[in-house]
């Protein structure tokens, strides 16, 4: 059960396994490598039934969620129960984050941006189509969903004026929020010898990044 992960509401968290990139500093190391026993599909979904009542919606996180080939049967079989459905995304599959809004099979989508468009493949381990993230966030852009943008402050790999940068593209955004790192269990250990940047610092993202976004909040200082 979770008061933060599903803004303004209590939700219950589901972890898949698997990634489509290898960013360095990614904190779930083994659901990137989906190295952990899976739990039965069935099984989860009867302790979510069994809370309602208590929670209102369901994360889905990574790991990344849209490489899961049944992921839009599994968001229905939620939203049939009455639950409220936020999906965790790099924003890498633009098709099937289009499906699943069509399909009404969401109801909230928080997208990562890693770093500016011209960094992603120094950022994300793997030669990266950065059309593919355009396209996922002019679906954010264009098509009725809810949504927040959101990019994790890693020192090294994020700076004030890459922050300006992607505020600069992401100007239309109705919610942009910048996450405090947290140097555990990194796919790379040497990022858990990084310290996170203190608390004035990402203020001053804020600060920069609120000059072309109205709504810009800083998590986890």
């Amino acid at each position: 059960m979770s008061l933060i992960d599903y803004p303004e509401k209590v939700s219950s968290v589901i972890f898949t396994g698997g990634c489509n990139m290898r960013c360095p500093f990614c904190q779930n190391k083994e659901l990137v490598e989906n190295s952990i026993p899976s739990l039965n599909e069935e099984d989860i979904l009867k302790a979510i039934f069994e809370r309602k009542g208590f929670i209102d919606g369901v994360v889905i996180t990574g790991g990344e969620p849209t490489i899961q080939h049944d992921l839009a049967d599994f968001c229905r079989r939620l939203k049939n129960e009455g639950f409220f459905v936020k999906l965790d995304t790099n924003g890498y599959l633009p098709d099937v984050l289009r499906g699943l809004i069509e399909n009404k099979a969401i109801d909230y989508i928080s997208l990562d941006i890693k770093s500016t468009f011209s960094d992603y493949n120094n950022t994300c381990g793997i030669t990266v189509d950065v059309d593919k993230i355009k396209e996922s966030l002019e679906i954010l852009r264009n098509m009725e969903i809810d949504y927040e943008i959101r990019t994790t402050g890693v020192p090294g790999i994020i700076d004030l004026e890459k922050i300006k940068e992607i505020a600069r593209e992401i100007s239309w955004a109705k919610k942009y929020v910048i996450q405090q790192y947290r140097n555990e269990k990194t796919l790379n250990p040497d990022f858990e010898k990084i310290a996170p940047y203190p608390k004035d610092v990402l203020l001053g993202f804020k600060r920069e990044a609120e000059a072309f976004i109205s709504n810009v909040s800083v998590r986890g200082i």
